[in-house]
């Protein structure tokens, strides 16, 4: 993942401790936080570059990496499927006015509060805002995302390029060909550094004779749109082994977001399950750790009673909400310019980098 601009929110999150240490979520962790000023994006067919993208101190992140840091010292139950939410009604009961969040294993937990962190098709959004409104719209774009290491020359002549990522747009059908860093175990070792190999690309450029609906079909459309890239793309697609695993998806975001009910301040979202978005602008980690920032904030300033839980959490709620909104909707503009050599120079990129936005700055 890319983290930029969220960078500053992660110190109000987490302990000093744990904040001082977060250079270990690194992807390469040997790395200073300004080794790159941007993400230079190139032409795929000529090798020419086009822009560097620019952004606030970028650098990949593991999510592993940064999931195992921040769980230090709390108690994380995994495997944990909701089932239902709600605000308990029962007059008779001591935890009336308390949220109940049931399991698929048959346990539940009873609190204050819950907040749906839980991803793009978050359970807890259905909870609040039902099945039907927390549907996600898929867009006519596809994304091939997997991780791969190559041998040493290869492992070292991609990063000659930048250090954390580099990006390339073709020309003839504007597939996105993405490569960037995942996990350097040993700097000294670029055979065991971890490569994530992305290609997008809008579905009217899919040839009629491709075949996506199996791994072979998949693997052999990936390895000849390789072909027509240039340098070191084009090495990338012939050091891909037969075989390999070839995920395919569709991209999406949440287009019915609107103000959902947060039953007097008991149940709320955050990241990916408030905005889920598409990832053509880098914006979802470093939007989720606004929120989680914010978050904080939120049960400070009720802690302190300076607002009422129900007064501090619609607060919360109609900031996340309006940025969410406005950044689905520039990273919407954006998976679609991106993949349109026409459009392209007039895409969100080009105009804003990977800066965050404000509502109306982008038409």
């Amino acid at each position: 993942m890319t983290l930029h601009w969220g960078s500053t929110h992660i110190a109000s999150c987490l302990p000093d401790d744990l904040t001082a240490r977060f250079n270990e979520a690194y992807a390469d962790p040997s790395l200073p936080t300004d080794a790159v000023s941007g993400l230079p994006i190139y032409n795929g067919k000529t090798g020419d570059l086009l822009l560097e993208m620019g952004a606030e101190k970028p650098m990949r992140v593991s999510r592993k990496k940064m999931r195992n840091l921040f769980s230090e010292g709390i108690d994380v139950q995994y495997g944990k499927r909701v089932v239902r939410a709600y605000v308990i009604e029962d007059s008779s009961s001591h935890n009336n006015g308390r949220v109940k969040v049931e399991f698929e294993d048959g346990g539940d937990a009873v609190g204050d509060l819950v907040v749906g962190t839980d991803g793009a098709k978050s359970r807890l959004r259905e909870a609040i805002v039902g099945a039907e409104d927390a549907e996600l719209t898929t867009i006519p774009v596809n994304l091939i995302n997997f991780s791969y290491k190559f041998d040493a020359e290869l492992a070292l002549r991609i990063r000659k390029y930048n250090k954390i990522f580099i990006n390339s747009i073709h020309p003839d059908h504007g597939t996105m060909y993405w490569l960037s860093i995942m996990d350097v175990p040993d700097p000294e070792t670029p055979e065991t550094w971890s490569f994530q190999v992305m290609q997008s690309w809008n579905d009217k450029s899919t040839p009629p004779s491709a075949d996506l609906t199996t791994n072979d079909g998949r693997f052999k459309f990936f390895k000849a749109r390789c072909e027509e890239y240039a340098e070191p793309w084009r090495s990338v697609g012939r050091a891909i082994k037969d075989g390999t695993p070839i995920p395919l998806d569709r991209l999406t975001y949440w287009e019915k977001s609107k103000k959902w009910d947060n039953r007097g301040g008991r149940m709320t979202l955050c990241g990916d399950a408030a905005h889920p978005m598409t990832p053509h602008r880098g914006q979802g980690l470093n939007n989720a750790l606004q929120d989680a920032s914010n978050f904080v904030s939120t049960i400070v300033s009720v802690s302190k009673a300076e607002a009422t839980l129900a007064e501090a959490v619609q607060a919360y709620d109609d900031e996340v909400l309006e940025r969410g909104q406005t950044e689905m909707e520039i990273s919407l503009k954006q998976s679609y310019f991106i993949h349109d050599w026409e459009t392209l120079t007039q895409s969100p990129m080009f105009k804003i980098g990977m800066r965050q936005v404000k509502k109306g700055e982008v038409e």
